[in-house]
């Protein structure tokens, strides 16, 4: 299956948003880890001291530790997403009239993307998975880095969408 798929600022930038919690991944998860064990700590403190020993209040004070040292992290986690999102809308805005159209290929063994800049013929062993996410295909190569290949219901037909899906599900189980 071959597709031609014209540039669309909006849709791309919608996808973008899609992605940028995969790539930032980890600090999301050390925030919540942080938050959690926070959380945890200080209901434990707040339940042994209800039961009258004075032992739960070392757990709320961890707990408060906890909870305040979550706080920058979800700053960080916050300022590296919309920082992101600003110089991908900026070089969106710069090459957006130029960039012209992108070529997915589906083949028995391996998925072949051309673009203006790029040409990709990726194997499937290559995928570390993939999501469905608002009726895009995200397929995972390295998320940590960006690397990912996203396409979208809306770009290609809702029965090439099925197909496409059901051929990356036999493809990447």
């Amino acid at each position: 299956m071959k597709f031609e798929i014209p540039f669309n600022s909006d849709i791309y930038l919608n996808q973008t948003e899609l992605i940028i919690p995969l790539i930032y991944k980890p600090y999301l998860k050390d925030a919540r880890e942080s938050l959690i064990v926070g959380l945890i700590s200080t209901l434990i403190g707040i339940s042994i001291i209800i039961g009258k020993s004075y032992l739960g209040i070392v757990f709320i004070v961890l707990g408060v530790f906890y909870v305040v040292k979550a706080y920058p992290k979800f700053q960080l986690y916050n300022k590296l997403k919309s920082t992101y999102f600003e110089k991908i809308k900026e070089k969106v805005a710069e090459v957006e009239s130029d960039f012209g159209n992108g070529i997915f290929e589906f083949k028995d063994e391996s998925i072949k993307y051309i673009d203006k800049n790029i040409t990709r013929d990726i194997k499937w062993t290559e995928f570390k998975g993939f999501k469905i996410k608002e009726s895009n295909l995200l397929m995972l190569l390295e998320p940590e880095k960006g690397d990912i290949m996203i396409i979208g219901e809306n770009e290609i037909g809702s029965e090439n969408f099925k197909k496409i899906v059901a051929l990356v599900k036999t493809k990447l189980k």
